[in-house]
């Protein structure tokens, strides 16, 4: 009877948060990789990064699914991440109630639903949320079979292979966790877990393949690849250093779980750590016991992210170890009080700080949106031209998409001006473009279009000139 009502109020709680996270999620995707998810549940297109390469088909599919139902590709994907955010927690919250009982299960299940990188990635888009989904999937399926009374070891294999093969056609570059995670199976399940993964791959492998092409795709892919790696990724490649590890830990710690230096982040901070010391002593009277079952699972994932992927700008690849910090801090809360008053306290504080992170991201636009309203917002939008970098893919989804153009440089701005067919009145240029010094032209300043950077670490200021050109047109 106990379980029972335990099991329906964890239904009750799973809704409410599913129903909080689409109420906060905002009207806009976050940035230009959101434009592309968001254009490609109308036309799937990698040349045209709808989405961007390596194409994301399992996120896409899903993505096409809703907007049968949602019937608008933005609430499509604000309809995935809250229901991945759901599954997330629900799987946690089962596996900890069943192996550690119900307080844990808890605390472990509030603390990672709330904590702000979590539920940003689970209210807005992006593939982050369904990723997250499939890992907890792939968390639940190797507990479950590793716990001496699972009852069910056939549901939990399949939960883990399922998992990881989805997972890698949600999000390639969580491929380390993923694989780890098949290495972690249960020596006598390991074959038939590794077949159902590949069966599932092909799956969906196999028509984007068709639908791309072979040739096409590893072109695309590769091109894609090598400049993430050698350009504009920031990858060790373009931004080597120890600096890379305090983005890691800003990403984890501040952008992650809510630290910071503001007093309420002090607050958390000072929580957190008493968290961890209650986490390490809990896992040392426990003889230290899966240490090395966590670190075989994490550290692929760490060493990838570390050397492989833009820490500086992009905190969103630092969610699984986000995700698996916060069910470790909170775990204790299953077998002390102390330690649950403490995860009690702690959670209320970073649920503060979420709020305030969520409404903040739901008013105040990113950089590129508030640039659409700037340019709506002139008396004659249609004879404006706006040239930028990553910022003009928000006019993609507006009425407006055929006056923005991207550009890298003013004289890129010249020969695309030079093709058209006929000359706008207003040519506006945003400060990602190059050679906007020393131009032969003067530069009319517009406008400076900001975001806190809490929530946006990669373009927190845009700034906005007219580029005054001789032989346009009159206004």
């Amino acid at each position: 009877m106990i379980a029972g009502v335990s099991r329906r109020a964890g239904l009750l709680a799973l809704v409410a948060y599913g129903a909080l996270l689409a109420a906060t999620a905002p009207s806009w995707p976050d940035d230009w990789d959101g434009v592309g998810f968001v254009e490609s549940v109308r036309d799937f297109d990698l040349a045209r990064f709808h989405p961007h390469p390596p194409g994301y088909p399992v996120y896409v599919a899903l993505l096409r699914l809703a907007a049968l139902g949602a019937r608008d590709p933005m609430r499509a994907c604000v309809l995935i991440a809250a229901l991945s955010g759901v599954i997330t927690v629900g799987l946690a919250w089962d596996v900890v109630r069943r192996t550690m009982g119900e307080p844990g299960a808890w605390a472990v299940a509030c603390l990672l639903g709330v904590v702000p990188l979590t539920w940003r990635a689970c209210s807005g888009v992006g593939s982050e949320a369904p990723a997250l989904a499939c890992a907890a999937a792939c968390a639940w399926g190797l507990i479950s079979a590793r716990a001496r009374e699972a009852p069910r070891r056939g549901w939990s294999v399949a939960a883990l292979a399922l998992g990881a093969g989805l997972g890698l056609g949600v999000r390639l570059s969580w491929a380390p966790l993923y694989l780890a995670a098949l290495a972690c199976a249960p020596r006598g399940a390991r074959a038939r877990t590794w077949g159902v993964t590949v069966a599932v791959c092909a799956a969906w492998a196999a028509p984007l393949v068709a639908l791309v092409g072979p040739a096409r795709l590893a072109d695309l892919t590769l091109t894609h690849f090598a400049g993430h790696a050698a350009r504009w990724g920031g990858s060790v490649a373009t931004e080597p250093g120890a600096v890379r590890l305090s983005w890691l830990a800003r990403d984890v710690l501040v952008d992650g779980l809510g630290a910071g230096g503001d007093a309420l982040g002090l607050a958390t901070s000072a929580l957190l750590g008493m968290a961890g010391v209650q986490a390490l002593l809990a896992w040392r009277r426990a003889g230290w016991r899966g240490w090395a079952f966590a670190v075989a699972v994490v550290a692929p994932y760490l060493l990838w992210i570390a050397l492989g992927q833009n820490l500086r700008d992009q905190p969103r690849h630092a969610l699984p170890l986000v995700a698996l910090l916060a069910a470790a801090l909170a775990l204790p809360a299953s077998r002390s009080r102390s330690a649950l008053a403490v995860v009690g306290a702690l959670a209320l504080l970073v649920s503060l700080r979420t709020a305030l992170d969520a409404q903040a991201r739901r008013t105040i636009p990113p950089p590129g949106q508030q640039l659409v309203e700037l340019a709506r917002a002139q008396v004659a939008p249609a004879r404006l031209a706006v040239f930028g970098v990553s910022s003009v893919r928000f006019f993609e989804l507006t009425e407006l998409a055929d006056r923005a153009f991207a550009a890298g440089s003013l004289g890129d701005v010249q020969v695309r001006l030079a093709r058209l067919d006929t000359l706008p009145a207003r040519v506006w240029v945003t400060g990602e473009l190059e050679g906007l010094t020393g131009s032969a032209w003067p530069l009319e300043h517009v406008a400076t279009l900001c975001r806190p950077p809490r929530l946006d670490r990669r373009l927190p200021c845009l700034e906005v000139y007219a580029w005054k050109l001789p032989f346009l047109p009159a206004r």
